[in-house]
């Protein structure tokens, strides 16, 4: 009596099971257990298995491709910086500086420190690369690299206009580095110090002339034009000097161009307006003579930031 009971207490949780789902029915699952028909069927345990198998794969940390030592055992310092070379010379920096951090960060040796801050110039981080090349300089100034440092120093300060600065320091490489080489090129470093030092000069006594600031010395010249343009008298050629005399050469030039170009316009065959244009061109003429020998010694600098591009592996 009691097990009917049981069977018609089912078979009414059925029915009302029936009428709340509608055609849903529910059914015994072996593996799973009481559910409704239309549910998918045959998800085994060794499915489960599985499926956890493969949520726990995917939380594992996969490896990065980025990652220096991806399928790569880890090898001496001396090849991850060959290898930074070789990525420097196809210009890919980001590789390279990767390499020479790493190759710096095992045995901290100069040259892999130097070439680590080359590469952040490549990248335009000027900071670091003047961090690292002031690093080197006073802290391994005994090293083969020390006048590399300076030279790039130097350069920094000449191609940024700082004359003053790049002159001290390359006046540094020249009397502390006598036999100093370039350790890419093997270029004599103290000669091509020299060379700058005088290109330096000649440019700046070139522009005061032709704003009319000349003085038998060069200070004297620098320091009038200081004092004419209300800048702190120094006599040297700092940033801000040859900055204002860069401007005020462009200024003149624009000036006199726009003067022949109106004068030409208005001109009449006197004698008057005849020796009026005659100095006229014969000014743009000298401005123009001095413009090219600027040029050329921009295009010498320029150059001479080719020698710090360019590498000769063998050399190394």
């Amino acid at each position: 009596m009691q097990r009917t009971h049981q069977i018609v207490c089912i078979a009414f949780v059925v029915l009302l099971s029936s009428s709340l789902y509608g055609q849903r029915q529910l059914i015994y699952d072996p593996e799973r257990g009481i559910i409704f028909d239309d549910e998918p069927r045959g998800t085994s345990a060794v499915s489960q298995d599985q499926s956890s198998s493969d949520q726990i794969a995917e939380t594992r940390p996969k490896r990065n491709s980025n990652d220096l030592h991806f399928n790569r055992k880890k090898d001496p310092p001396e090849l991850y910086f060959r290898s930074g070379l070789e990525y420097f010379k196809n210009r890919d920096y980001k590789s390279a500086l990767k390499n020479f951090s790493y190759a710096d960060s095992v045995t901290g040796k100069p040259q892999y420190l130097l070439w680590k801050g080359k590469t952040f110039r490549q990248l335009g981080d000027t900071v670091k690369m003047l961090s690292i090349m002031e690093e080197i300089y006073k802290k391994h100034r005994t090293s083969e690299v020390a006048d590399d440092a300076l030279f790039e120093l130097a350069l920094y300060y000449q191609s940024n206009d700082d004359y003053a600065k790049a002159t001290e320091v390359y006046t540094s490489l020249i009397e502390q580095f006598p036999m100093s080489t370039s350790f890419s090129t093997g270029e004599e470093l103290r000669e091509v110090a020299r060379e700058q030092r005088r290109l330096m000069r000649a440019e700046i006594m070139n522009l005061l002339g032709g704003l009319g600031f000349m003085e038998d010395e060069l200070t004297a010249s620098i320091s009038k034009f200081q004092k004419a343009n209300h800048l702190k008298v120094t006599g040297t050629g700092n940033k801000e000097t040859i900055s204002a005399i860069r401007k005020n050469h462009k200024d003149i030039s624009d000036k006199e161009t726009i003067k022949a170009q109106d004068e030409a316009m208005t001109f009449k065959f006197s004698k008057w307006n005849i020796t009026a244009l005659a100095m006229a061109v014969f000014n743009i003429l000298m401005l123009f003579l001095i413009s090219r020998k600027i040029k050329k010694g921009r295009q010498h600098l320029e150059n001479l930031n080719g020698i710090l591009k360019d590498l000769d592996i063998n050399k190394l």
